[in-house]
């Protein structure tokens, strides 16, 4: 995976989970506010992961 094509698959992952957030917390909805938390760990456990040696 290049650089480009992981720095925008990080930026919507975080894009994503603010969205989630936002509208979890204005309507009370639990699920939403889960599945913000969901994108957020990918987020950052896809931050932190070491690229393969080839």
């Amino acid at each position: 995976m290049t650089r480009l094509n992981r720095f925008l698959l990080l930026s919507l992952l975080l894009v994503c989970a603010i969205a989630c957030y936002v509208a979890g917390s204005h309507t009370g909805a639990l699920a939403l506010i889960l599945l913000g938390a969901a994108l957020e760990l990918a987020f950052w456990v896809g931050l932190f992961r070491r690229p393969k040696r080839s």
